[in-house]
């Protein structure tokens, strides 16, 4: 395998024919996001499978090296830097925490290895331009706007945040700047810890106050823990979370997820009508049949799907740096329903938000 040196001095791959083409992902495998991040690596397998099995990219299979980072963003950090140096990885997908890339940046800006679709709408990351990276879903803002924005058109006035408190501010503000589009400010706010197991602070904190909405952007963990702990206290007010949680925390709440408002960044998963969903729907049945389709995994096939198209414009002799070009040159590409666009001042590849309640029945209706 032949190595180009980077301005920084750590070897970049040129990847030579027949060779498998090297993608790293660090992801909570262990930890509070464990489920998470499950679906995840399915999803990306799924499609690298397919793509493999109908000849690679110009003959090359796709390998994905997966390290576990616990949901800790220290580890994201050591986990990419064996990934990039250690592996020589062509180029990064699918990092499960915010956190975690967030802590990453500087190293990520100096090496030039590119990162496509953090499934993560974190805001910390988005605050200002980084050529190699891209995402391919809507922030945290978008869908802070959205979920806020039709709160208070209902009229509710009164909210209470919570959201982690290993990643900056970004998110928080998020929040903040959405209640301000609508002239309302926070009630109570209460930052959280992702791996903590016991959450009755917050829990006492938010009945004191007793907002009229808890709005989270937390993975699901601790949300489930904070709406099981207030509706023990008798709390009758309204839940809503960002994406970030995941679908599965209808499962987890059980008869306490009725009423719960979910935003999602993708179309709904059981709408086959979508040509990407249908397609979503047929690889993860061969390739990982004991998985069941939802939002997570449908984020990971687009993400999957994306570079494996920059990874076909790139053509023949591989390099990061040839990949980050061609994936910024990338407009109106249409997944099947799902479009992406890149830009030179824009790696903000999706806008779309939509929200849902999950019914009496447990299912998430629009």
């Amino acid at each position: 395998m032949g190595l180009l040196l980077s301005a920084t001095g750590v070897p970049a791959l040129a990847q030579k024919g027949g060779e498998p083409i090297l993608i790293g992902q660090s992801a909570g495998l262990s930890g509070g996001q464990s489920a998470y991040s499950a679906d995840v690596r399915k999803g990306l397998e799924a499609y690298f499978s397919h793509v493999n099995k109908n000849g690679g990219i110009n003959g090359r299979p796709i390998k994905l090296l997966v390290e576990d980072d616990g949901g800790k963003k220290s580890n994201v950090l050591a986990n990419t830097k064996k990934l990039v140096e250690t592996d020589r990885v062509l180029a990064l997908i699918g990092y499960t925490s915010g956190a975690g890339v967030e802590e990453s940046l500087d190293y990520l800006d100096k090496i030039k290895v590119p990162m496509l679709s953090p499934m993560t709408g974190n805001m910390g990351i988005r605050a200002s331009l980084h050529r190699n990276l891209f995402h391919t879903r809507a922030g945290y803002d978008a869908e802070m706007k959205k979920v806020i924005g039709n709160m208070a058109t209902m009229g509710l006035r009164s909210f209470g945040l919570v959201y982690l408190d290993d990643v900056g501010p970004g998110n928080a503000k998020a929040m903040h700047d959405a209640l301000k589009l609508h002239n309302l400010s926070a009630l109570i706010e209460t930052p959280v810890n992702r791996n903590a197991l016991d959450f009755n602070a917050a829990i006492d904190k938010l009945h004191k106050a007793n907002p009229a909405v808890v709005v989270f952007i937390t993975n699901s963990v601790p949300l489930v823990k904070i709406i099981q702990g207030l509706r023990a206290k008798g709390y009758g007010g309204q839940f809503v979370t960002s994406s970030f949680a995941g679908i599965k925390v209808i499962e987890e709440l059980k008869d306490k997820a009725p009423g719960l408002i979910l935003s999602e960044v993708l179309p709904n998963p059981s709408r086959t009508q979508f040509k990407l969903v249908k397609e979503h729907y047929q690889l993860l049945k061969e390739y990982a049949p004991e998985a069941t389709p939802n939002y997570t995994t449908l984020e990971a096939h687009v993400s999957a799907k994306v570079l494996v198209e920059g990874l076909r414009r790139a053509g023949n002799n591989l390099t990061p740096e040839k990949l980050v070009d061609v994936l910024e040159d990338i407009r109106k590409l249409d997944l099947g329903g799902y479009e992406i666009n890149f830009s030179p001042k824009s790696r903000d590849g999706s806008v779309y938000v939509n929200t849902g309640v999950v019914s009496l029945d447990g299912a998430l209706r629009f």
